[in-house]
């Protein structure tokens, strides 16, 4: 479905029971942010909200997904809103950014996302950090413009697109992967 902004649940998808409540995140590790930076980069400008319809164009990083086959595409392009609950570095040189999304995005969750999820979306810029897994490795050296950060901070608001997919490999939980573009609201 090129081009498909899904911006509601569109008569009667059944939504996955999750709490309207932000968790907190312990930190650990693997968790980059933790806390809202005191002020925004003055490099990028801040977009703001729109009630237009945007169209949501996929972009080259659809190349550099690893294994493919492991992700199952329902969307090829969706936009989605919510607060990040946290940042997780990944070994094969994605970030896993935890999005609590709003309620009328909340029917994309599958019941998979509920437990290390947090119950939250997962969205994955690909090839951002050091790849470590062996599997991966050719799949980042090839990608010559992955995402740049900054990257969302836990606890702000955001707006993110991407290829929304069904992670096969993690019980089918539902992820943007790759993402394609974000921005603050």
């Amino acid at each position: 479905m090129p081009g498909v902004a899904l911006t509601s649940n569109p008569g009667g998808a059944t939504p996955a029971a999750t709490s309207d409540l932000v968790s907190p995140v312990p930190a650990s590790p693997t968790t980059l942010a933790t806390s809202r930076p005191t002020s925004r980069p003055t490099s990028r400008p801040t977009p703001r909200p729109t009630s237009k319809a945007v169209r949501c164009t996929p972009t080259d990083q659809l190349r550099y997904v690893y294994d493919p086959d492991r992700l199952q595409v329902a969307a090829s392009c969706i936009r989605i809103s919510g607060i990040v609950d946290a940042v997780r570095k990944e070994a094969d040189g994605d970030l896993h950014i935890l999005v609590a999304l709003e309620a009328k995005f909340r029917y994309l969750l599958r019941p998979a996302n509920q437990g290390e999820e947090l119950g939250d979306l997962v969205v994955e810029p690909v090839c951002v950090r050091t790849v470590t897994q062996a599997d991966a490795i050719a799949a980042c050296a090839a990608d010559p413009d992955p995402l740049t950060p900054p990257f969302p901070f836990v606890g702000e608001r955001v707006w993110m697109e991407g290829r929304y997919v069904f992670d096969l490999d993690h019980g089918s939980w539902a992820e943007l992967h790759p993402l394609y573009r974000w921005g603050h609201l």
